[in-house]
């Protein structure tokens, strides 16, 4: 398997698992975490998309990967907002 398609399965499933993470508040930190690696990992999968243009449609799947690992931040700040 190539790097390509490595990382946006790895992009993919950390996202899923730090959105699960969510559920439970205790966790936040680990989801955090998490969150980073599959962002780290969809960014490597957009980067090498777009240098050596492997998907010839617009849409990648390490832009799933960045939504899914952007909702632990997203609920950070709603937290931080709903508590003012």
């Amino acid at each position: 398997m190539n790097l390509f398609k490595l990382s946006g399965l790895i992009s993919i499933i950390a996202g899923v698992i730090c959105c699960a993470m969510l559920f439970y508040p205790t966790l936040l930190p680990f989801s955090l975490l998490c969150a980073i690696i599959g962002y780290t990992f969809s960014t490597i999968n957009v980067y090498l998309n777009a240098k050596f243009e492997i998907t010839k449609s617009w849409f990648s799947i390490g832009y799933i990967g960045m939504v899914l690992s952007s909702f632990p931040v997203i609920f950070i700040l709603i937290l931080i907002i709903s508590n003012h």
